[in-house]
């Protein structure tokens, strides 16, 4: 880490370093990490403990996410237009379908995770709100950056990304990636098998905004071999009856 990084910065990277798995982590892995001198993360840890950003286990000494972080996402959270309606409306699809159901957006490039309904499923996949999800592996990701704009942009978002293997099935490889991108668009979903995490099947669709740009995606997360086709056409069929549910609230 280069010591031109200002205390600022390292906060920064120390909050972002918890906010990944497995959400718990001492000064030391931190320091390793980060490649930020141990002392120096000591001190920041200590500031951020005073005010509650980050929390000390007292068993495991180990640090986490606080409180006050929490507040502060879901005031980002609340603070973007039409959210407590497309919560509204993914509870509705979450009650029908009695599946896990989950709502990502596009920022700064990134794919972050706003909502994950698993109230109606026996087995708990697992995925977390406020993550950030991988643009070539699971729906989130393809399905939101399969249309973004402009075009050489992408590509040079796809050759520049670290297109690392999470599941089975993860496509690592960036033609190929680019291959799939071009499918999702002309078929208008997507489908991830076993790609984000082994034995679990994702089907999105996009979800656009007033200027019909793709900003988003609502997926439906299941078990794999516990859906027949008939049964995924159907939940295919009702994604993009929610999705322009969405699309209505003419978000910006």
């Amino acid at each position: 880490m280069k010591e031109n990084y200002s205390s600022i910065d390292k906060a920064v990277m120390i909050l972002e370093c918890l906010s990944s798995f497995p959400y718990e982590k001492s000064a030391i892995e931190i320091s390793q990490e980060l490649k930020i001198n141990r002392s120096t993360v000591h001190r920041i840890l200590n500031i951020l403990v005073d005010n509650k950003l980050v929390y000390q286990s007292p068993s495991s000494r180990k640090y986490s996410i606080g409180a006050r972080a929490y507040q502060i996402g879901s005031a980002y959270l609340y603070s973007q237009t039409s959210m407590d309606q497309i919560k509204s409306i993914l509870e509705k699809m979450a009650k029908e379908i009695k599946l896990s159901i989950g709502y990502a957006i596009l920022v700064e490039d990134k794919i972050l995770s706003i909502f994950e309904l698993e109230s109606y499923q026996a087995v708990q996949i697992g995925y977390r709100v406020g993550t950030y999800y991988p643009i070539h592996c699971g729906v989130y990701g393809k399905c939101i950056m399969a249309y973004y704009e402009p075009y050489e942009k992408l590509k040079e978002i796809v050759y520049s990304s670290k297109l690392d293997k999470r599941g089975p099935n993860s496509i690592t490889d960036p033609d190929k990636l680019l291959e799939e991108y071009s499918k999702i668009r002309k078929q208008g979903f997507t489908i991830s098998d076993e790609e984000y995490m082994k034995g679990i099947v994702g089907i999105g669709v996009p979800v656009r905004n007033i200027k019909n740009k793709v900003t988003g995606c609502i997926a439906v997360k299941y078990i794999k071999d516990t859906i027949n086709e008939v049964e995924r056409e159907h939940i295919l069929e009702r994604l993009k009856y929610y999705a322009d549910k969405i699309n209505n609230l003419n978000l910006w």
